[in-house]
């Protein structure tokens, strides 16, 4: 019988225990041609089957004992060692096997069949960090191979020592070797095709490192369709993970994670848990970027503990390096220079001089944020030498930038022009908008220290181009994050427009600034909603879907037996359950998100283009928007007719003092009798005039003319009531007509929105009777408007889903939470659960007016680019031109007064904007309450009006 179809009908039979019998009855015929075979099919399984290569490999072992041939016992360790190497990254355990395969050739004498044990074991030495064992075996080992004209094992050994010259940061020496490895392989014919693709394979890497992308993306392109040509399913996926890379390093974040999320899910069901935890860390240098800081920690520790237990020290020094720059992120510079210095031994231990060279670049970057000049200087200056022997440009324009900032710190200003310039020809070849921003950036702010207000305006231009390119390049959800650390070219134009009395050209760079996420969403209408595209999302959305309903019923169950809970001790316990399984489930939201946003494959596709806002402005109406910029607040005073600009003598610091203070007085009043009020309410009004004294009084010359304004916030200021500023005699809010935008670019979204909803919709919902006015509040209200009426156990979650695609009002009475910690979560109070922000994504709203009669449905984190993360986006998002909010928790009783007062004026025909303002005024100067019961901003102020503010 011929070897091969053994092979198949011993593999067609049911187990380990019929194969291994099957061996017995047929011991005649297992000669070397039989072992031969095993071996092939235990290699042939490597790359897609990694437990059928070890059943064949232990089939293969089981063969060997029945016969008691060295041969086929050296065979049996190659494919189990292949097995444990290649497939599970078991390095230690794979190298015990080779090194007994090499004993048994070398006592029968097979020299050419040593050698080719030595192809893989020359790999998993250089993944043990054994270089020069690795490089000295596999020179003999090739002597030896070259001499037999051995010529496709030959290829592959040259490969592996090309493998091994990467690893060591040695790239142009191993993409020799790889060139090498290619032509011997070429002359091998058909049987050196797979050879020839895995080689294109770890070009790519090389090629990426020496800066020449388009080769590099070139060869895994290739690789990739050779592979799958073939049928090597994971091995075509590990041409996808170096394709990712690549993308990574070029600044297009979410198609490197898009790859790696599809790569790790290929590796995971193939078994390969090594390849699948490799495929973590890469993630994690794209989550860096994207500054997603705590998610890298957490996915670093993991991913430190297996490669710590493979014993592979440069990935865990990578892992290190990753958690160490995450923690300077967070400003922990401490814990991120120790795991700097545990990175650097790893590395140095391994003689990687370029991994080395890597650390001390970020030791660098950390030094100069504290302020060590000189020990910064000295480091940048070491690794940038390195970079620049190996060839490897792309580090050694990221060391010009460091070192350019050092340099400017010092007022060397050509000096740091020089570096800028050269990092900066780097970024231009090579496309990589990461790099060439920040050089844009850091030519302007030295042609300014330089007195060259114009060419420094020119770069912060250029900069601010590349950045939004960069940012246009990230799924809409990571922007806030991105951006974060990013503000201060925006904030160099702005300062510099306004030297140059260029108000108007000042206003469009804070617009750029500002809500672009949003913004981004409205103008794209993005899809942001968790449910399935595609096949492949299916299960994934499955497996969110159920997460959520974990944790809904878990949170239901907290509301109603937390006193239980407290009693027994067990609190935190349901707490840290539910923030788990938040975690989880924002994550797999975001990976959702990730393989879904095609529109960051193209930049210009969510190039939002930041329009004169003048002619949405109405004659009686005055734009007023606030921008921090390098300790400075700046105003823009915009009418239909010009823009002004004033700096104001505050701070943000000095801003949120005062917000705080603000914050104890209004807490306060909440739980203070009405008798006593009156103090607390002089005390009140008195920040409220500070505050005014700081941020309107400078302007009120060109503010008192308009009947109405639109206030546009940022940063702390988005916490703040403008509208009951105190001028010393009155609050704004009876002088003006007052509403609010999270941006000035958004005004046109808002101008333009059609409501197609009809009538109205009404919720109430008393939480179990703890707000007894919410109830009456909604009957009253839906009696004002002829609303539909949805109350108590009909206020469900699944009714407000049906009602809200059709109503053009809707009103919720309920108990709002604001989650501070994780804004997806913030959300409203109904009869069978929570409405959270990330259900409102999943909602289309044709409405001209939503609004949340609760506590804090206004309040919002305040993210990068000054994005608002919480109710206040999403409703905005999901359509609704305009909404009413509140700042802080609510009174019952107020509450329902101001809300029937509101609803009555809007059925008389009057605008949201002064409808609202007229129940505010009667419930501050309430008629039959001499008392002044409701006085207290308390209770008149905590709701604001968002968006188009015009009639319903």
């Amino acid at each position: 019988m011929a070897p091969h179809h053994f092979v198949e009908q011993l593999l067609r039979l049911p187990d380990l225990e019929a194969q291994k019998l099957c061996l017995a009855e047929n011991r005649a015929i297992l000669d070397d041609d039989t072992a031969a075979a095993l071996k092939e099919r235990a290699d042939s399984l490597l790359r897609f089957d990694i437990q059928g290569s070890l059943h064949v490999a232990a089939l293969l072992s089981a063969l060997a004992e029945t016969t008691a041939n060295p041969v086929h016992r050296a065979l049996a360790l190659l494919a189990e060692a292949n097995a444990q190497c290649i497939g599970l990254g078991e390095h230690q355990r794979a190298l015990q096997l080779y090194d007994g395969a090499v004993e048994r050739y070398d006592s029968i004498g097979e020299r050419v069949e040593e050698a080719k044990a030595q192809i893989a074991r020359v790999w998993c030495l250089a993944c043990l960090g054994c270089y020069q064992e690795a490089i000295d075996a596999g020179r003999r080992a090739g002597q030896v191979l070259e001499a037999a004209e051995e010529w496709l094992p030959l290829a592959k050994l040259t490969a592996n020592l090309g493998i091994l010259h990467g690893r060591l940061g040695e790239d142009a020496q191993a993409l020799d070797f790889f060139d090498r490895a290619r032509q011997t392989a070429a002359q091998t014919g058909a049987s050196g095709r797979d050879l020839l693709a895995r080689i294109e394979q770890n070009r790519a890497i090389v090629l990426r490192n020496l800066g020449r992308f388009e080769e590099s993306i070139g060869a895994s392109e290739q690789a990739r369709a050779m592979l799958k040509g073939a049928g090597q399913r994971v091995e075509a996926a590990r041409a996808e993970q170096n394709l990712a890379v690549t993308y990574y390093v070029l600044g297009r974040y979410n198609e490197a994670l898009e790859l790696l999320g599809r790569v790790g899910d290929v590796f995971s069901a193939d078994g390969r848990e090594r390849d699948a935890v490799l495929v973590r860390l890469f993630i994690s240098d794209c989550l860096l970027r994207l500054r997603r800081f705590p998610d890298v920690l957490s996915n670093c520790r993991e991913v430190r503990e297996h490669f710590s237990g493979l014993g592979t020290r440069l990935e865990v020094g990578q892992t290190l390096l990753n958690e160490a720059v995450a923690h300077a992120g967070l400003g922990r510079y401490r814990q991120a220079l120790s795991s700097i210095a545990e990175a650097q031994h790893l590395f140095s231990e391994e003689g990687n001089e370029v991994y080395c060279a890597g650390a001390d670049l970020e030791r660098a970057a950390i030094l100069l944020r504290q302020g060590q000049l000189e020990e910064s200087r000295e480091a940048v200056e070491a690794c940038g030498a390195v970079f620049r022997d190996r060839g490897l440009s792309v580090k050694a324009a990221q060391s010009y930038i460091v070192a350019a900032r050092i340099a400017a710190a010092q007022g060397e200003h050509q000096k740091g022009s020089d570096l800028a310039g050269q990092a900066l020809a780097v970024g231009q070849s090579k496309d990589i908008p990461s790099i060439t921003y920040q050089c844009h950036h850091l030519l302007g702010s030295l042609a300014q220290a330089q007195d060259d207000a114009e060419r420094a305006l020119g770069q912060y231009d250029l900069g601010v181009s590349e950045l939004e390119r960069l940012r246009g390049r990230v799924m809409v959800e990571f922007r806030a994050g991105f951006l974060e650390d990013k503000q201060a070219v925006y904030e160099d134009a702005v300062c510099l427009c306004l030297e140059l009395n260029q108000p108007r050209k000042g206003l469009e760079y804070a617009g750029r600034a500002k809500s672009r996420a949003l913004l981004d969403l409205l103008a794209h209408r993005l899809d942001l909603s968790p449910r399935p595209r595609t096949a492949r999302d299916r299960s994934l959305v499955e497996e969110l879907q159920r997460l959520r309903a974990t944790r809904d019923r878990l949170w239901r169950r907290w509301e109603s037996e937390a006193a239980a809970y407290a009693e027994r001790g067990e609190e935190s316990r349901v707490q840290d359950e539910v923030l788990s399984l938040e975690n989880r489930i924002t994550d797999l939201w975001h990976q959702l998100l990730v393989r879904n946003a095609s529109y960051a494959r193209d930049a210009s596709l969510c190039h939002v283009l930041i329009e004169p806002i003048e002619p949405f402005l109405d004659e009686d109406t005055v734009l007023l928007e606030y921008f921090f910029a390098r300790g400075k607040l700046i105003t823009f005073v915009v009418t239909g007719e010009e823009v002004q600009a004033r700096q104001l003598p505050v701070s943000a610091d000095g801003v949120q003092r005062l917000l705080a203070l603000l914050g104890l007085n209004l807490r306060t009043a909440a739980r203070t009798p009405p008798d006593r009020l009156e103090a607390l309410a002089e005390n009140a009004r008195g920040l409220l005039q500070q505050l005014n004294d700081l941020l309107l009084s400078p302007i009120v010359d060109l503010l008192s003319t308009h009947e109405r304004l639109i206030v546009v916030p940022h940063g702390p200021l988005h916490y703040l009531p403008f509208h009951a500023l105190y001028d010393g005699r009155q609050y704004l809010l009876q002088r003006q007509k007052v509403s609010y935008l999270p941006g000035s670019s958004i005004l046109r979204y808002c101008r333009e929105s059609r409501p197609g909803g009809t009538g109205m919709t009404v919720f109430g919902y008393s939480c179990q009777g703890r707000l007894p006015h919410a109830v009456d509040e909604a009957r009253a209200i839906a009696e004002l408007g002829g609303g539909e009426l949805a109350l108590e156990d009909e206020a469900t979650v699944a009714s407000l889903r049906r009602a809200a695609a059709g109503c053009r009002i809707l009103h919720l009475a309920t108990h709002g939470d604001f989650r501070a910690d994780n804004p997806l979560f913030s959300g409203l109070a109904l009869a069978d659960g929570w409405l959270t922000t990330m259900d409102i994504f999943g909602m289309r709203l044709n409405t001209s007016l939503v609004t949340l009669s609760a506590c804090q449905t206004g309040r919002s984190v305040v993210g990068g680019g000054d994005e608002l993360l919480g109710l206040m986006r999403a409703l905005l998002y999901a359509g609704s031109a305009s909404l009413a909010l509140s700042l802080w928790p609510v009174a019952d009783r107020s509450t329902a007064q101001l809300m029937q007062a509101f609803y009555g004026k809007l059925a008389e025909g009057w605008t949201k904007v002064a409808a609202l303002r007229h129940a505010q005024l009667s419930l501050l100067g309430r008629e039959g309450d001499p008392a002044g019961r409701y006085a207290h901003p308390y209770y008149w102020a905590p709701f604001f009006l968002v968006g188009e503010c015009g009639h319903i």
